[in-house]
């Protein structure tokens, strides 16, 4: 079946975003459609955003260290849960039912952007559309993520090659939180929050509409500087799991 892609006014522009909603996809099934999508991107196709929700599984960032994972695969594998090492930014993460998973494929030398300010559009845009839904979010200095009081709600890890981002941002509408327990989430002995657990009874759908325009909004309004001004560190040894090809 064919991702189901919003309506798009008008020709597609380098600066307007193609919003593709894949449903419920594999964690690699995910990555193959993204690998597609940023050829596209590299093409000189308009920039996507594909939403996406996975089963459960725990993703291993390069940023990973051995003691965030606090379960072997073994265990983990026994009560459902996939282990994959990837290639983006970050640490370990949980992916699961309940959640947006949003991969924006953005061309950021098209966009006149760094690989930091990138982040921090992300993160701006999360907030902006949590405040809009009544919940009080915001950043961390030194820190990439979205959060509230309760704790983290909004994860970010991105990779970008030849100018081109991949990966991207879980944010936990209802989740079942229970499946950050067996790891330590990038590194932080912090807690896990979702939008259910805040008490939000909003609309999903609006929710998705709402990431789109603010991620528009926070990307063209993100200070432009000639790229690349930030590159992102060497990755360390992988952890331990199966690897999505790369």
């Amino acid at each position: 079946m064919e991702p189901q892609t919003d309506p798009v006014p008008g020709p597609p522009t380098p600066a307007m975003l193609r919003v593709r909603r894949l449903g419920g996809r594999s964690y690699r099934d995910a990555w193959v459609l993204q690998e597609r999508a940023a050829a596209d991107v590299a093409a000189g196709g308009a920039d996507q955003l594909l939403f996406v929700s996975h089963p459960p599984v725990v993703t291993l960032g390069r940023g990973t260290t051995p003691d965030q994972l606090l379960a072997p695969p073994a265990e983990l594998a026994a009560a459902g849960i996939a282990v994959l090492t990837a290639d983006r930014g970050g640490g370990a993460t949980y992916h699961g039912p309940g959640q947006i998973v949003g991969y924006p494929l953005i061309d950021l030398r098209r966009r006149n952007l760094t690989v930091r300010g990138y982040l921090r559009a992300l993160e701006a845009a999360l907030v902006v559309v949590l405040r809009g839904e009544g919940v009080a979010a915001f950043t961390r200095p030194g820190l990439t993520g979205a959060w509230t009081v309760a704790g983290k709600i909004a994860a970010i890890g991105i990779s970008v090659r030849r100018g081109i981002t991949r990966h991207g941002f879980a944010l936990n509408v209802e989740t079942d939180l229970g499946g950050f327990a067996r790891i330590l989430p990038c590194g932080l002995a912090e807690p896990v929050t979702s939008l259910r657990a805040s008490g939000w009874r909003g609309s999903t759908a609006a929710l998705t509409a709402g990431i789109v325009t603010a991620l528009e909004a926070s990307l063209r309004s993100a200070p432009a500087t000639r790229w690349p001004e930030v590159r992102l560190p060497l990755p360390p040894a992988a952890a331990p799991g199966p690897r999505v090809p790369a």
